[in-house]
């Protein structure tokens, strides 16, 4: 039997260089090398390193979306992470993504930010690396693409992308390096971690009446219930869930209670004992 909801945060990375603090960070394990290198967590938390380009990014999401047998529909949260460049923003600097434009189909979105940050930019999303920064704003390769695929299966508030400044007019894409990568990505980390934090919480939220009725389905398929019982069930559930004692109606779930006549039993004299 479920007990806790678990969360689940999906990270989108283009490179395995940039995924590598994030791996640290989060303590993930790979867990599947093909068609894609994913990682997680026994958090709920997962990484897919997607490849460059808008169309890489799409995919990845539409694979690891698919890959979640997410049967009950839970609601997951997006974070597309990762270097871009900026016409004279200071290399280092981390920002969340208030609109990205894709230059190729000239879309645009709007992120609905999960926090109140410091820092927001808009962000073209091109074919090939830019080294003009026409636009006073960042350029990245993916996020347009990876933004328009999670949108299709989850809420815009659960999306967010997050990039840090890899170059700029004065410091080339050129000049790049893997150390240099790596300190970058190191500093999102600050971002990073409220944002997984305010999504924990949106999809607590989101999630907890999906949870309650998972538990409801995989009970019934393992006792046998009357309608009435059912019907009795849902409400015992219901009555738990609004005096917040989720907590104690799991105990309760776990304790192997054979038949629906015990089970109904020991939920409502918990409710009777604890409100006496």
């Amino acid at each position: 039997m479920e007990s806790n909801i678990h969360f689940s945060i999906n990270f989108v990375v283009a490179h395995k260089l940039e995924a590598k603090p994030l791996i640290r960070h989060f303590n993930l394990k790979a867990y599947t090398e093909k068609p894609y290198v994913i990682f997680k967590n026994e958090n709920g938390i997962r990484l897919i390193i997607s490849g460059m380009g808008a169309s890489n990014a799409s995919n990845a999401v539409r694979y690891i979306s698919e890959l979640r047998g997410n049967r009950f529909g839970y609601s997951e949260g997006w974070i597309n992470v990762g270097i871009a460049g900026h016409r004279d923003l200071e290399l280092g600097t981390c920002f969340l993504v208030n609109k990205i434009s894709s230059k190729k189909t000239k879309e645009v979105y709007y992120p609905s930010l999960s926090i109140e940050a410091k820092n927001t930019e808009g962000l073209i999303t091109v074919d090939r690396p830019e080294k003009l920064y026409a636009d006073d704003e960042a350029y990245d390769m993916e996020a347009a693409g990876f933004f328009k695929a999670a949108s299709m299966c989850s809420e815009l508030e659960l999306i967010n992308t997050i990039k840090v400044i890899s170059d700029n007019e004065t410091s080339s894409i050129d000049n790049i390096t893997e150390k240099l990568i790596e300190d970058l990505m190191l500093r999102t980390l600050s971002v990073i971690d409220p944002v997984v934090s305010e999504l924990e919480k949106k999809l607590a939220i989101l999630n907890r009446v999906l949870v309650l009725e998972n538990n409801f389905l995989e009970l019934v398929k393992s006792i046998h219930f009357t309608v009435s019982q059912r019907n009795q069930l849902k409400r015992l559930f219901q009555r738990f869930d609004a005096m917040g004692r989720k907590n104690e109606l799991s105990r309760i779930l776990n304790c192997n209670l054979v038949s629906a006549d015990q089970l109904l039993l020991k939920l409502s004299d918990e409710l009777k004992r604890q409100v006496q």
